[in-house]
């Protein structure tokens, strides 16, 4: 995946994705392990702030395409956005998709035989995404 004057040259699929996103959580293992407990507290904030951010943004754009209720979005955009495992698993992670089924589809609830999560990171995984707690966070 490279990005070439700020625009992606490709469109990633779904290995890609999970790639980046154990890379994410890579780094901030590492950042912990080099720096301690308070400097990996400190990244936890920022890329939550940063995910906070996205989804606000991500939610403002669905309103400014489909209106307040989302009711300019037509069938062929819906589908469209539930047929994208990413897109879909992001607008369920931040609880702005407009298509309550696609949520369930997405985010069927916590699994009972997955490892605890290594941090208090919300997780993606484009098959199902949740918001995985790990020690007390927000």
């Amino acid at each position: 995946m490279t990005v070439a004057g700020g625009a992606m040259e490709h469109d990633p699929d779904d290995g890609d994705l999970r790639r980046e996103g154990e890379r994410i959580a890579q780094l901030i293992d590492d950042v912990g392990a080099m720096a301690g407990a308070p400097v990996r507290q400190r990244v936890e904030e920022l890329v939550r702030r940063l995910m906070h951010l996205y989804g606000t943004g991500l939610g403002k754009l669905l309103r400014t395409l489909g209106g307040e209720n989302l009711h300019r979005l037509d069938d062929g955009t819906r589908a469209r956005l539930k047929a994208d495992p990413l897109l879909s698993s992001l607008l369920v992670l931040h609880g702005i998709h407009p298509d309550p089924d696609a949520a369930r589809a997405f985010d069927p609830g916590p699994d009972p035989t997955a490892p605890a999560p290594r941090s208090d990171l919300v997780q993606i995984d484009l098959g199902r995404s949740r918001a995985a707690r790990g020690g007390g966070g927000p």
